[in-house]
């Protein structure tokens, strides 16, 4: 089966819009991603994270008549879009199926490895995650998990409990549980992001360590992939979720971001120095014994 590929360019305040366009036009499936090089702005709480400028994607039958698609597309748009609308043929190919074809397997830290399903993992491999597309997803590229999933790569999680707060696709559960820890909890507001994560868990075999929840235990680890603004509202709540000496991660902050990040967290946390990458920074601490 073929499919018609319907790609725009879209800033921020425009993408619902757009979105529902696409979607009025019969898209099946609608998807939203920072465009190349786009840095993500801070939502308010409880909203979706999105890129000042972004790539909307609708995905259409094969059978669709793609002109008479880009031309309804372009008047229930009009002035909403920059440049006009993309479209490509998917050939015989399902939606899964392309993005695993770009998907690239990826190592963090010491010996941790996500991978698609069919996949086949490294003979070096410590642990592996295996991951697919989902509305909900994450799969390590963006710069904010990828801190985070070598900051767990390179702990000792044996034994150990484990909050991830906004789970999302569940990537970093699933991580912390394949590399050995006892219990881990994840959290989050949208419906959509819990179901992914029960599903990825189970598909990895450790939905019996991997336990969905809004109202976790302390624990010893604690990381949180949100943005600054939510994780500043959420200080003192994270703080005592994690027991005295525990660790915390947190991550999903611009570099201008960090210092206050740091200083609000350091009544409560040892903090380390910032880590950086592709201009994110991941704040890691120590919780104080008294």
């Amino acid at each position: 089966m073929s499919w018609l590929q319907v790609s725009l360019p879209v800033l921020a305040a425009h993408v619902a819009t757009v979105s529902d366009a696409l979607e009025a036009l019969g898209a099946v499936a609608v998807t939203t991603r920072p465009d190349a090089g786009a840095q993500v702005l801070e939502p308010a709480p409880g909203e979706l994270p999105l890129a000042r400028e972004n790539l909307v994607t609708g995905l259409f039958d094969g059978g669709t008549d793609a002109a008479a698609i880009r031309a309804a597309l372009m008047r229930a748009v009009h002035g909403l879009v920059s440049a006009p609308p993309t479209l490509a043929v998917l050939e015989d190919a399902h939606w899964e199926q392309a993005w695993r074809q770009q998907a690239v397997a990826r190592m963090f830290g010491a010996g941790l490895w996500v991978l698609p399903f069919d996949a086949s993992a490294p003979p070096d491999a410590r642990a592996v995650v295996r991951l697919e597309p989902g509305l909900a997803f994450g799969t390590g590229s963006h710069a904010t998990t990828a801190l985070c999933l070598r900051w767990l790569a390179n702990l000792d999680l044996t034994g150990r409990s484990v909050i991830d707060f906004g789970c999302g696709s569940g990537i970093l559960a699933i991580a912390a549980a394949v590399l050995g820890a006892r219990r881990v909890f994840a959290c989050d507001h949208d419906a959509q992001a819990l179901a992914a994560t029960r599903d990825n868990a189970a598909r990895n075999g450790v939905a019996d360590r991997v336990l969905i929840t809004g109202d976790p235990p302390p624990v010893e680890i604690l990381v949180a992939n949100i943005l600054a603004n939510t994780l500043d509202e959420l200080a003192p709540r994270l703080a005592a979720l994690v027991v005295p000496g525990g660790r915390i991660a947190l991550s999903g902050i611009l570099p201008a971001q960090a210092a206050r990040l740091r200083a609000r967290y350091a009544a409560d946390f040892h903090m380390q120095p910032p880590c950086e990458d592709a201009d994110w920074v991941l704040l890691a601490g120590r919780r104080r014994l008294a």
